[in-house]
């Protein structure tokens, strides 16, 4: 049971029984609040996501080796840390073909 379920099921049997609304609708307010964030700052979190990851794919297009394996074109780190990183931060194999980064960015565009 996740730490969220556990506290919903603790305001529950706290106050399914509970006559004073007041008190009903403040605990319901509060738990819910808990975890709340602003649209606009979820809005400005999810625009600098997307403008990172847009950049990271353009660092792996600009400054990725490039080679062949097994007859395919091929993208790899080099063992460039900073690639690496951006590898990482896209879920990308170490190497991986063109074609299946064409289709992992493809697939996560928004």
């Amino acid at each position: 049971m996740t730490n969220e379920e556990q506290k919903l099921r603790e305001f529950i049997s706290k106050y399914v029984n509970d006559d004073n609304e007041p008190t009903f609708l403040s605990a319901l307010t509060a738990l819910i609040s808990e975890n709340y964030v602003e649209k606009a700052k979820y809005d400005e979190a999810v625009r600098q996501r997307d403008e990172l990851r847009e950049a990271l794919i353009d660092m792996v297009w600009q400054f990725a080796y490039e080679g062949t394996k097994n007859g395919k074109g091929v993208m790899y780190t080099g063992g460039l840390s900073a690639l690496e990183g951006a590898f990482s931060a896209l879920g990308l194999s170490d190497p991986i073909t063109v074609e299946d980064f064409e289709a992992a960015i493809k697939n996560t565009d928004g």
